[in-house]
């Protein structure tokens, strides 16, 4: 009875224990069953036996994926022999129940195991099934790898195998240890090969063989001994490096060890060599047996291991002088598992050495025999050199780089014949065991021996796209060949044709052969798909022979790289190599096409690009449900497998299928063959291929079924052909089964995937366009609470509202900074083509230097403000559903929304006119094949270079002119009865017209029911659609074209990066004008990608109007300058067309409303007196929109001054302008008092007009006092706007550069590289030598007009003037005057600027608590143009106790503002602050021939006044010179 510590256990409570342990057994748990009084040890043990039960390591329930047992209630008491089952329904076998666990028979039953932490049990030796009675049902499926198998190190060397019984098994077993290991002795080798060479001489000499066999048996001695001592060698050479290794001298310590790798491995590999070999079973055997020759039963891995022994990292060397992003090492490895030397004495006894056992079945059925061939002994060394290419994204390395530096060393015993004991090692042969080195290394060398490398591409293997896709196709057209040297037997001149090769492996193309000539032109043009550019293109020339081997006349080499700078390379002439001798000169062109990627939508899925031809089929379609693609790219055909093949014509039943792939355009050469299945009518081949489509419309993939038969010509099974789109919209369904033709029964599964190519034409290109209906006006007026992308930084987001079609952005409003809730009340026209259109309204917060990120979308539907009009077929065939005003939601993803979007939007029909269209001729690649096809001039000397395998297949005229037999897929489960030729044939011309029209039902084009215009009416319209077809280009470097129109904030489109200088981009994109006569066109060459900081490199500005007289006529050429270097031109070639839309504009709209402001301050009357006498030193500041744009000069003790002093300001909008004009007092000591105030109205100014307003002062504290007058004069000009730098490292209000704010003087002085870029004069130049280069973003500079009567320095002295070269390298006195400051903070700060020229630091005093400050301070410095480029600035806040806070600071470049060879060197600029926000106003003047005197650095401008100017020549930096005399008020 079962006690618990010496107590009883009644029956009752067994019974109830028992009645749980079953019920848990039935429910399929395992259960264990102990003794209570048995040792803990012992229960262990039981437990460790009968973890089977838990199916750990059966591979089924390693997979989420396992078969489920399925009891159909079936109690026959016969079973089946045979069930056969559908792959796809997902058989499901039915498991035994688990029955509760017997330790006691257990132990009974099987002996125990090894268990051990380093040595886990063999994944082989676990998975067995138990015993069964013979032709029973199994109890689960079979495994993946046969039991019988003896897969990893533990299978091999038996140590899972309980020890032999006493008695004949056990002493067995030791014989064979004692034979064995005296068979292998050391010593024994060269003594039983002496014995052997004497035995076998002296029975040939005894029956008088001749003295050739006696030097057979030397050869196989020698050959014998020096295998082995070269074994030998290597082995204690190995030795040898290794202590040396340890003990190696510090001169070589840029080499390092790698024990603990070592040491790590060495008990890693005791773990992972069953898993690893056991992997490498499951693929190698599954190949092997689909690919078993004709002539074998079968062909299977029976017997595979690694041995015990890990692989070895001899030594490694680092080279740390790299890129940041590149790891460059080189390893010495050697996997030689021979070696026992560092091996204990039980690692010896437990060592397995690596094998390999190949069993080979030959003969068929009954007449056949298994013949196991063994490979054992593997050995392997190499210095290996590894380059890795790191990347921000998982995995984190992209590219991996593998070079041998050393041809490795291998070494191995293989045994055909004899098997393990008796075998036959056939490096024994003589010679042989060379020329199988020498195969290797042949075969290796090209790949990976140094300098070649081996490229594994892990992004893109991890990605999960197959490793053999296409990533573009290769152009190259052989153009000839000159002075080819070679000759055929017995004399004449060769003939030659090109091979063309990647690496020198398989070949892919070849040219025709041209008749006894040294000098061949071909002219043929061939496309090669090619899966990286890091390889070499291989250009091998031959002279063709009818009836033996063509002779090799010799090769060139193209580094497939030189096509990532350049993807057009022309006129290539690479000289012909043979044995390292010239054998003549190959000329050719390469062209680059690449496959398009896919982009991100606002939803994160990644789309194809809308590449789409817009024909009239494609209008009336949802743009949603089908995928717009080009009409030439790459198709990658997939054959999965087969179903239910008719095998009627199997005497056998069984087939032999295997599958051809045609072209229609091609139907006699097939471009892809699978693999032969052998015995199955439902075969599975998982065959991938891909070929150049150029026409996908009218392209039909034809797949025969064939059953392969050995000596019998080969029948086809069934056959299907299919429309290339229809193939490639089944695939978006997921139903890819398609019924087979010609067949009783059988379906077939093939799908394709579409890869456009990027090449001239395929984005946006004339096929693809379609003119627009309209326009959608939207008034985008604000946002509220968005989301805040910056709050990690402290900052807020800088949001701005793109609106997006089809992926592509047709508007953009400008960027509001540093706000959650912007204002934009912004009028933005968008162009739309079809009522099916959906704009994307997305709001984006703008990066200056990276890419922007979305803060949310929300969509528009142009079906919702517009509808067609009834019956119209006049100037308008649409018209507005009226004004739609909305508060959306901002979808920021996964159903969630975080802000709104206040709009107002508005559909404008575009005038119906007729010709709004662009000519399109073939593709370049369709203009390649036809060159082609044309030949050469010569073509009639040759002919075509037919191999064995090339022969034309003959075509079933039957299947050749079935037409299409399939439209509609099948389901997978269908039954499928054949079909005669026809039946399933659908008529795609019909088809396609009726689908054309029920498109011009659902929408009216004006391409059918227009208007037409001449080129004088166009242009009458003020306001339409300017259609750009940017054509090709000649670049001096590769670059994006944009085209940015009027006030060139945002571009209105930019083309794809060309390919090559010598762009063909064929990209039409379009721009809104409001006012045509007022608009101007910017193109302009921008090298960064987009998203990205602009890098301008050549621009064109001109009128909207000239550019259009130019290029409605047809395409045109206009050239592009570099900004700093005119010798750098490119020249692009553009044609346009102009659709005008009847837009009626708002007063703030109009051009009118923006421009230039010249105000003249003349003087003030009844001025408030705050002085002691009753007087006042009145000064006027102008504020525009809240910002001080301008400060007069401070008349001294007069209530009637007189200024008489004039500024230009730009207004970017009358109507919404505050432009305040201010009065102060002006004091010494304390702060400035304001002694009125007033208004002034600048929407009532009439343009080009000068009007004299006096204006009356009004303030809270004095009232109504006093009078200023003024003369305004306003005159239109776009204002050209920029972006700035984001909220992070700026201030706000970015929406409007500053420098509209800045005086020009008098009205001259144009701010140079910014407001001047829309400027009218000399519109039609391509530009002109006088340009001053960009400045840097942030920084505006302006000359300083000393003839000005109200500049604030005097003119430099005749003497100056004269000398004025500007070169001299003395050092003269740089003067730098530090003005004032604003917008540095929102709270209330005491800021102070350091400045350092050089080594030198001066500092300017801080001011009372502002946030614009005004110092007017100035500094001189010693600098020349070669010593001190650099002016640095720190603005910072005062603390009285603490230290000061950095609040931003600026970097200038002295010499980019002053010119040293101008009579006066002086600019004033405006910098913004980076490190924190706000501008800084500084005065530079520089006097070269005055070297910097000992006088003090640092004067107030107000403490000038009071000096005594000298009464001839005043000083340079004087400021009193001119304003003594003005200052005084008598």
């Amino acid at each position: 009875m079962a006690t618990v510590d010496g107590t009883p256990i009644p029956p009752n409570a067994q019974a109830k224990v028992n009645g749980i342990v079953e019920q848990d057994a039935a429910k399929g748990v395992p259960v264990y069953n102990f003794d209570p009084d048995a040792p803990p040890q012992e229960k262990a043990a039981a437990a460790n036996k009968n973890k089977q039960k838990l199916g750990l390591e059966n591979n089924d329930v390693k997979t989420d994926a396992q078969e489920i047992s399925v009891d159909t209630g079936n109690g026959g008491s016969v079973l089946p022999t045979i069930t056969v089952e559908d792959v796809d329904k997902g058989g499901r076998d039915k498991k035994p129940t688990p029955q509760p666990v017997n330790t006691e028979k257990a132990n009974e039953k099987r002996p125990d195991q090894p268990v051990s932490p380093t040595w886990p049990v063999s994944p082989t030796s676990l998975t067995g099934p138990e015993t069964q009675v013979p032709g029973a049902m199994p109890a689960r499926p079979a495994p993946e790898i046969p039991d019988w198998y003896k897969v990893g190190w533990r299978d091999v060397s038996g140590i899972d195998i309980a020890p032999a019984a006493e008695g004949d098994a056990k002493d067995k077993e030791i014989l064979n240890l004692f034979i064995s290991e005296q068979f292998y002795g050391e010593w024994y080798h060269n003594a039983a090969l002496i014995v052997v060479a004497v035995l076998v001489t002296h029975f040939l000499t005894r029956f008088n063989f001749g003295m050739g066999w006696v030097l057979i048996i030397l050869a196989f001695c020698n050959t014998y001994y020096s295998t082995s001592m070269t074994r030998t060698r290597r082995a204690a050479r190995d030795d040898i490096q290794r202590e040396l290794v340890k003990t190696r001298f510090s001169a070589e310590d840029e080499v390092e060890s790698a024990e603990w790798m070592n040491s790590f491995l060495a008990r890693f590999w005791l773990i992972y060599e069953p898993v690893l070999s056991r992997t490498i079973v499951a693929s190698v055997d599954q190949v092997l047996s689909q690919n078993c020759p004709p002539f074998l039963e079968s062909l299977r891995m029976s017997t595979f291991t690694l041995g015990t022994k890990a692989p070895r990292v001899d030594k490694v060397k680092t080279f740390p002088r790299t890129e940041d992003d590149v790891v460059l090492m080189e390893w010495w490895f050697s996997f030689t598992p021979n070696d026992t030397s560092e091996m204990t004495k039980k690692q010896k006894l437990s060592r397995v050495n690596p094998k390999v056992i190949l069993s080979v079945r030959l003969g068929k059925g009954f007449a056949s025999a298994a013949m196991p061939v063994l490979l054992e002994d593997m050995t392997f060394s190499g210095h290996l050199k590894v380059r890795m290419k790191l990347m921000t994204n998982f995995p984190h390395v992209q590219l991996v780089d593998l070079s041998f530096m050393e041809k490795p060393y291998f070494d191995y015993a293989l045994k055909p014949l004899g098997g393990e004991t008796f075998g036959f090692d056939v490096n024994n042969i003589p010679g042989l065991s060379a020329f199988i080195r020498d195969t290797v290394h042949s075969i290796l060398g090209p790949m990976m021996y140094d300098p070649n490398v081996f490229t594994l591409n892990l992004e893109q293997m991890l990605s999960g796209e197959p490793i053999d896709t296409a990533i573009g196709v290769l152009q190259v057209t052989v153009q000839g060949a000159r002075d080819l040297k070679g000759s055929k037997l017995g004399g004449g001149r060769p003939d030659p044709f090109v091979s063309l090769s990647i690496n020198e492996r398989a070949e892919l193309a070849k040219t025709k052969w041209k008749a006894n000539t040294v000098n061949p032109t071909w002219m043929e043009t061939k496309f090669l798909l090619v899966n990286s550019l890091t390889e070499n293109l291989m250009l091998r020339v031959l002279d063709y022979n009818d009836h033996r081997a063509n002779t090799d006349l010799g090769f060139a080499t193209f580094d497939l790289q030189a096509l990532e700078q350049d993807a057009t390379q022309e006129n290539i002439e690479l000289q012909i190599l043979k044995e390292g001798k010239e054998r003549g000169t190959i000329r050719f062109d390469v062209n680059f096409y690449p496959v398009l990627k896919p982009e991100k939508d606002a939803g994160g899925i990644e789309t194809l690009p809308d590449t789409s031809k817009s024909d009239y089929s494609d209008i009336g379609r949802d743009t949603d449900q089908a995928p717009h693609l080009s009409e030439v790219g790459i198709v990658r055909l997939t054959v999965h497998q087969a179903k239910d093949l008719d095998s009627n014509k199997s005497m056998t039943g069984e087939l032999n299928p295997f599958v051809k792939l045609y072209t229609a355009s091609a139907p006699n050469h097939p471009i892809h063959v699978t693999r032969k299945v052998k015995h199955t009518n439902n075969p599975v081949w998982e065959d991938s291929t891909e070929f150049l489509c150029t026409d996908k419309a009218s392209s039909v993939i034809i797949a025969k079924v064939i059953d392969d038969r050995d000596f019998l010509k080969d029948p086809v099974v069934g056959y299907m052909s299919i429309r290339l789109t229809d193939l490639l919209a089944a695939k978006q369904t997921g139903k890819d089964w398609w019924p087979l033709s010609r067949a009783r029964s059988g379906k077939i599964r093939l799908t394709a995937e579409w890869k456009p190519l990027n090449m001239a034409g395929s984005l946006h290109g004339a096929d693809q366009y379609l003119p627009p209906i309209g326009v959608v006006r939207l008034w985008l007026q604000r946002a509220r609470d968005v989301k805040n992308v910056e709050a990690a930084l402290g900052g807020k987001s800088d949001p701005y509202v793109r609106v997006q079609i089809n992926n592509v952005t047709q508007g953009r409003t400008e960027v509001v900074n540093n706000n959650l809730n912007p204002e934009w009340d912004q009028i933005i026209y968008i162009p739309v083509h079809s009522l099916k259109e959906t704009m994307l309204l997305e709001c984006m917060d703008y990066q200056h230097l990276t890419k922007d990120r979305s803060l949310g979308y929300t969509e528009l539907k142009v079906s919702d403000l517009a509808k067609p009009i009834e019956g119209g077929s006049g100037e308008f065939l649409y018209e507005s559903t009226g004004v739609k005003e909305a508060e959306d939601a901002i979808k920021i993803g996964n159903n969630s929304f975080k802000g709104k979007l206040v709009y107002t939007a508005e559909f404008v029909p575009a005038y119906a006119v007729r010709g709004i269209h662009f000519e399109s001729g073939p593709t370049e690649l369709e203009q390649a094949a036809e060159r082609t096809k044309a030949g050469s001039p010569d073509s009639s000397m040759g002919g075509t270079v037919v191999g064995d395998a090339e022969e034309d297949e003959e075509i079933d005229p039957e299947i050749a002119g079935a037409g299409v037999t399939a439209s509609a897929p099948v389901d997978a489960d269908a039954q499928t009865n054949g079909a005669a030729p026809g039946n399933n044939e659908t008529n795609s011309v019909g088809a396609t017209s009726s689908a054309g029209a029920t498109a011009v039902e659902d929408e009216k084009r004006p391409e059918q029911q227009g208007i037409e215009m001449s080129k004088a009416e166009l242009l009458q319209h003020q306001a339409g659609v300017v259609i750009f077809n940017v054509v090709r280009g000649h670049l001096h470097k590769k670059a994006r074209l944009e085209v940015l129109l009027d006030d060139a904030y945002w571009p209105a489109f930019s083309t794809v990066r060309a390919r090559s200088t010598n762009a063909q981009w064929e990209y039409i994109g379009e721009g809104v004008v409001k006012e045509l006569d007022f608009s101007r066109v910017w193109l302009r060459l921008n090298d960064a990608d987009e998203g990205d900081k602009d890098d301008v490199i050549a621009q064109w500005k001109g009128d909207t109007k000239a550019f259009l007289e130019k290029t409605l006529d047809g395409p045109t050429e206009f050239t592009l300058l570099h900004p700093d270097d005119e010798d750098k031109r490119s020249v692009v070639t553009i044609e346009a067309r102009y659709l005008p839309v009847p837009i009626k504009l708002e007063p703030r709209e109009s051009v009118n409303n923006q421009g230039n402001v010249r105000v003249e301050l003349l003087d003030g009357h009844g001025i408030h007196g705050v002085d002691r006498g009753g007087k006042s030193d009145p000064f006027v500041v102008f504020h525009l929109n809240g910002q001080r744009v301008y400060k007069s000069q401070t008349k001294k003790k007069t209530l009637n001054p007189e200024w008489n002093e004039s500024f230009t300001v730009q207004v970017p909008s009358r109507t919404g302008s505050n432009f305040l004009l201010e009065v102060f007092d002006w004091n010494q000591i304390e702060q400035a008092k304001s002694l009125g105030s007033c208004e002034i109205d600048l929407a009532s100014l009439e343009p080009f007009t000068a009007v004299e307003r006096t204006v009356s002062l009004s303030s809270a504290k004095h009232g109504d006092k006093g009078e200023v007058r003024l003369r305004l004069l306003f005159t239109p000009e776009i204002i050209a706007k920029a972006r700035k730098n984001t909220s992070t490292f700026s201030t706000a209000g970015r929406a409007l550069t500053q420098i509209g704010h800045i005086p020009t003087g008098a009205g001259k002085g144009v701010i140079h590289g910014v407001t001047g870029v829309f400027k009218r004069r000399n519109s039609q130049s391509s530009g002109s030598s006088n340009e001053v280069s960009e400045l840097p973003a942030g920084v505006v500079s302006k000359p300083v007009d000393y003839a000005d009567p109200g500049a604030s320095a005097a003119a430099f002295p005749a003497a100056a003037a004269a000398n004025g070269h500007g070169q001299n390298q003395e050092p003269g006195t740089l003067r730098v005057v530090v003005k004032d400051a604003k917008d540095l903070s929102t709270a209330e700060i005491k800021p102070y600027v350091v400045l350092r020229v050089g080594d030198k630091e001066q500092k300017t005093k801080h001011s009372s608590k502002t946030s614009t400050p005004e110092w007017n301070e100035s500094f001189a410095f010693s600098a020349a143009p070669n010593t001190q480029p650099k002016l640095f600035a720190w603005v910072y806040d005062h603390k009285t106790l603490g230290k000061d806070k950095l609040l931003g600071s600026a970097e200038i470049d002295i010499w980019q503002h002053l010119k040293p060879g101008d009579v006066v060197p002086a600019s004033d600029l405006s910098v913004e602050l980076r490190e924190g926000q706000g501008h800084l106003q500084l005065r530079l003047e520089y006097d070269a021939d005055t070297p910097l005197s000992n006088r003090a650095s640092r004067k107030s401008l107000h403490s000038l006044y009071d000096e005594k100017a000298p009464a001839v020549s005043p000083s340079r930096f004087s400021l009193s010179g001119r304003r003594r005399a003005a200052d005084r008020d008598d």
